[in-house]
């Protein structure tokens, strides 16, 4: 008889661990390692999960006792936890029936339950949790992972009382209370919502928990952030975010980050953070979002480069960033519905004309604003900063920049772009100048009605200074004859009383009483475009 083949003998070593590192990773002591492994182990403090787990079967082979058997189960499990994590369901499946043949506990159904729930499989994954829970009603992970089920199913009540049994049995587990204001904040209940964020803030802050290293922070300053925004309190928003990111550079902060400072007339700030955030992740909305930004300040070439990244994403705003850079003809392709208005404004006499006259010089034989030249002509040195709080200094500049460009819409709004952010730089300036250009543009285009003027510009304007619109909006509500004494020293409250001075249309003698020159001056010649 031909002798049984025996199977070779893998040469086993043990290495000697210190106590805190075999503990720290779950190890003995002594681990068992394949003598051909040895070269594989750089660091006692990050061994290959591979080289443990080719170790732990040798030795079980050899040693079949629970001892062994107990760190074998353990790092299938985590062999399988990686390879769940890597999208690798297949291979992650083999790894739980090994443990599963060694031991068969509520740990089966438990990693079970969680290769269901990323396959889709929702309902045999509440049926493995709910399987877990019975075997071990203690385990907080459990009711936990089952609560992110019912969560993904919307079957929120369900899903709120696992959460709450999480917690209640670990209340250093806080995950399962910033899933709870999850459901707060899907169900709109925004108030209870920033209660629990703002209690797993202060409880984080006050307790460093052992055991789970599933903590929610600073995802939970992401989240409290988007509750402000929601409610509009862009300020509480601002602070939210900014603390988070001291804690770690997550990009979904930066990138709501960058939305509430717009709204706050931040632009410089927002614009440098989604610059900084397109340079690590360029992805279509990130870009979006930087090529409008650097529209609005007047970047315009950079404008057309970020959106030519994303012209198959974002159609829309590929084709409008062509118009500012010449690549394509406003009037070739839309009908301009100011072209009416140019008899009207060659009939009117703009109210400025110094500022006319400097402008004049300082644009090419188009109309186009020479940024530059401007602003040597004015003796400035522009600097990128966000103006909160602008004087009316510059306003018969930006106008007559507007009016240099004729009827042409696309000239208007980049000549009242640059010479806003030449002269006084973003913020709130920069959304008094969009406001006073669409009015300009709404009565050449014939527009009457200032609510209708306002109900037009507030959705464009809260992009830009979402205090200065609701300002604009709330107009609608007021009495609109308190302009003729307001002194109108900053560009917010003379945009502001030129809207309600449009809106009243005061008689030429009730014009003379305005006591503020520089509204007076505009007020005679916007008057003038509708009378014509």
């Amino acid at each position: 008889m031909p002798a049984k083949e025996r199977k070779p003998v893998k040469a086993i070593v043990y290495l000697p661990l210190k106590p805190e590192v075999a503990k720290s990773l779950n190890l003995p002591v002594k681990l068992p390692v394949l003598a051909e492994d040895l070269l594989l182990i750089t660091d006692q403090n990050n061994i290959p999960l591979d080289v443990i787990l080719r170790g732990l079967e040798a030795q079980y082979e050899v040693s079949p006792d629970e001892y062994w058997k107990s760190y074998l189960v353990f790092f299938y499990y985590e062999k399988f936890k990686d390879l769940l994590n890597k999208g690798d369901y297949t291979k992650a499946g083999e790894y739980l029936n090994k443990a599963k043949a060694l031991t068969y506990d509520y740990r089966f159904h438990f990693y079970n339950a969680l290769l269901q729930a990323k396959l889709g499989n929702y309902e045999l994954a509440e049926i493995e949790f709910k399987q877990t829970i019975a075997l071990n009603p203690s385990f907080p992970l459990a009711h936990y992972e089952l609560g992110n089920v019912l969560f993904a199913r919307k079957d929120y009540d369900e899903a709120l009382e696992y959460y709450k049994r999480a917690y209640e049995l670990n209340p250093e587990f806080l995950l399962p209370l910033m899933k709870i204001g999850d459901i707060y904040t899907e169900l709109g209940q925004l108030d209870d919502a920033e209660i629990v964020y703002n209690m797993v803030i202060q409880k984080f802050k006050g307790a460093h928990p052992e055991g789970f290293n599933l903590q929610p922070i600073p995802e939970v300053y992401l989240r409290l952030g988007v509750v402000y925004n929601l409610r509009q309190q862009y300020e509480k928003a601002e602070k939210v975010f900014k603390e988070g990111l001291k804690i770690s550079k997550k990009p979904e902060i930066m990138y709501n980050l960058s939305y509430t400072l717009m709204r706050l007339g931040k632009h410089f700030e927002a614009y440098g953070l989604l610059l900084e955030l397109s340079k690590e992740y360029p992805v279509p909305e990130v870009l979006n979002e930087l090529g409008i930004i650097q529209r609005r300040l007047g970047l315009y070439e950079e404008a057309y480069e970020t959106f030519e990244k994303v012209q198959d994403d974002f159609r829309e705003n590929y084709e409008r960033i062509q118009y500012f850079v010449e690549k394509k003809s406003f009037e070739e392709d839309f009908l301009n519905e100011l072209k009416g208005a140019e008899k009207v404004l060659e009939s009117v006499e703009f109210p400025f004309p110094d500022a006319l006259e400097l402008i004049i010089k300082t644009t090419d034989n188009d109309g186009n604003l020479l940024v530059d030249k401007f602003t040597e002509e004015l003796g400035l040195t522009p600097t990128s900063t966000d103006n909160n709080e602008p004087d009316t200094k510059w306003v018969p500049y930006i106008l007559a920049a507007m009016y240099i460009a004729g009827t042409d819409p696309i000239m208007m709004e980049k000549n009242a772009t640059l010479a806003t952010i030449a002269t006084y730089g973003a913020g709130l300036a920069l959304a008094c100048s969009t406001a006073l250009l669409r009015l300009y543009q709404f009565l050449l285009s014939g527009g009457i009605n200032v609510d209708d003027f306002i109900e037009n510009v507030v959705p464009e304007l809260e992009e830009l200074h979402f205090t200065f619109s609701r300002t604009i909006a709330l107009l609608t509500e007021k009495p609109l004859d308190d302009f003729f004494e307001e002194e109108c020293t900053t560009y917010d409250k003379l945009v502001l009383s030129l809207i309600k001075l449009i809106g009243y249309v005061p008689t030429s003698e009730e014009l003379e009483r305005v006591s503020n020159t520089t509204l007076k001056h505009l007020g005679k010649f916007f008057l003038e475009l509708t009378r014509k």
